[in-house]
């Protein structure tokens, strides 16, 4: 047991070593990309890849590298110092303070959401995802939800746009709903690391540019979406969206690029989803476990953890 808790704590102490690495060269070539303006070029999938690499790396290699390579190649003696239990205990409080972000982050949503679900009725039964009314919304529309997602439509923004206005907007949420986003905002809230607001910002904006993209597919729709930013921004005084939802103008100060984008529309701005990311993905994850089965990898990983951690 107390050699098993060993292996936990000097991976534990690796991972915050390798994460606090990989997430200051992230912060600096972010900065790097920021000044040559390239970050413009690159679409919602690829920004939310780049933001988790560090994690998704340093705890791939701790699980399948780190903790395997104590278990075969460690002596049973203790010899860590008091770096080592530094090191663990900030990789702990990493994990603690991102599960205790995202749990506040769900329980001031889920208290906005309570209060405007009072007296909401359904807009379309049978809808996905479920559309609702509003009457005391402040909100004009947003996205609520990860496991059962809803639009929350208030009153005053349905009394105040047009009906292809409104099918416009509701399709820019669903195609929040069809990319995930609220779970993506739980998962950036969840990894913590000063400096990566400004790449969870270009996120968010992208996301909201192919929300758009998606949601049009004619010179009509992109001018009914435009239309309906343009009301809802004049008519409503700015409201910041829960940190786990999706509002059509949860993003201030991208709307005028927004409305400009959608007046330009043509078929070519349509975003393609990018599936080598995925294919990246699975691709690095069968390589992390095959390395895990590979003798050389595992010396080297034990080698590696012995050098760096104390």
């Amino acid at each position: 047991m107390i050699f098993a808790a060993r292996g936990i704590m000097v991976s534990l102490a690796f991972f915050a070593l390798l994460y606090s690495f990989l997430s200051l060269l992230l912060v600096v070539a972010w900065s790097c990309l920021s000044a040559c303006k390239r970050r413009k070029d690159l679409t919602p999938d690829a920004l939310f890849t780049l933001r988790v690499i560090p994690f998704a790396t340093s705890a791939a290699i701790c699980l399948f590298l780190t903790l395997p390579s104590f278990f075969l190649l460690e002596a049973h003696s203790l010899d860590e110092d008091l770096g080592t239990f530094v090191l663990a205990g900030g990789a702990l409080l990493f994990f603690g303070a991102g599960i205790y972000r995202v749990w506040t982050a769900e329980t001031r949503t889920r208290r906005v959401v309570s209060q405007c679900l009072k007296g909401a009725v359904d807009l379309k039964h049978g809808a996905v995802p479920p559309a609702m009314i509003l009457p005391r919304s402040v909100m004009p529309l947003m996205l609520v939800g990860i496991r059962m997602p809803r639009i929350l439509i208030s009153e005053s923004a349905r009394d105040l746009l047009s009906d292809a206005e409104l099918r416009a907007a509701m399709r820019h949420e669903t195609e929040h709903l069809r990319s995930r986003d609220n779970l993506k905002k739980a998962i950036l809230n969840l990894l913590l690391f000063p400096g990566m607001g400004s790449l969870e910002k270009a996120w968010q904006e992208a996301s909201e540019w192919a929300a758009d993209d998606g949601a049009v597919s004619s010179r009509d729709e992109a001018l009914d979406l435009a239309a309906a930013l343009i009301k809802l921004t004049r008519h409503f005084p700015y409201q910041a969206t829960p940190e786990l939802a999706t509002g059509l103008v949860s993003v201030a100060d991208s709307v005028t690029t927004r409305v400009e984008r959608l007046l330009a529309w043509k078929k070519s701005h349509i975003v393609r989803p990018n599936h080598w990311l995925y294919s990246a993905a699975l691709g690095f994850t069968a390589f992390m476990c095959l390395a895990a089965k590979l003798g050389p990898a595992l010396v080297l990983a034990h080698r590696l953890t012995e050098r760096l951690v104390p």
